[in-house]
């Protein structure tokens, strides 16, 4: 998996290769009362707003940005 990279909370969120098909972010996030969210987007645009918008929130914090293609992975 590539990471999805998150220069600084006013920067955009960069995705270096998207694939032309099959791509899928795999984004992570916890809540500040430590509840664990994950969200799976086939969309670049998408994944860059999700993440741009939990950068964005004071109560979010991004554990993890990733992009793979379907197929590949611990649960293909």
């Amino acid at each position: 998996m590539e990471m999805i990279s998150t220069p600084d909370p006013d920067g955009e969120p960069d995705i270096q290769s998207w694939p032309d098909s099959g791509g899928i972010a795999v984004i992570t996030w916890r809540s500040r009362n430590g509840e664990v969210y994950q969200q799976e987007l086939g969309n670049e645009r998408e994944a860059i707003e999700l993440v741009r918008k939990i950068n964005a929130d004071d109560q979010l914090d991004l554990v993890s940005a990733q992009l793979r293609r379907v197929g590949i992975g611990p649960d293909s």
